[in-house]
């Protein structure tokens, strides 16, 4: 039974609104998911510290601490390629701030569960389907 919580996929969610995250990573954990919580940027960079695996960070733009959203982001892709990252907002222009920073683009708020978990399985199918091509080059 450990072997299949360990092979879950791993999803760290940042969202401020304690509502909002709670609802969003208790749907995401009745999919299947491993999920994290956290509120701040810092919450992502302990978990990384940690060691613990992620493979999708999903964030809201709007972050207290000394990084937002598209800061997270870019230090995601420049450090942890690995990890796919989903910005969240309400802020009107932060589709078009993000769109480089995250694939497939922008969750725009209000957003509805299921779109969520959908694009997480896009994104780790994506995954999953360029691993062995990156392992037949080498």
């Amino acid at each position: 039974m450990s072997t299949k919580s360990d092979a879950r996929p791993v999803i760290i969610v940042l969202e401020p609104d304690i509502l909002v995250r709670m609802t969003i990573a208790d749907f995401l954990r009745n999919c299947g998911y491993k999920v994290i919580e956290g509120a701040v940027s810092e919450d992502l960079w302990t978990v990384m510290r940690s060691g613990s695996r992620l493979d999708v960070v999903f964030t809201e733009v709007r972050l207290a601490n000394e990084a937002d959203g598209f800061e997270l982001a870019r230090r995601i892709r420049r450090d942890h390629p690995g990890i796919d990252v989903i910005l969240t907002s309400s802020v009107p222009d932060a589709a078009e701030k993000s769109k480089d920073l995250c694939e497939e683009g922008p969750m725009k708020k209000p957003y509805h569960s299921n779109e969520v978990a959908n694009r997480i399985k896009l994104l780790l199918e994506r995954r999953r389907t360029e691993m062995p091509d990156l392992s037949a080059r080498e």
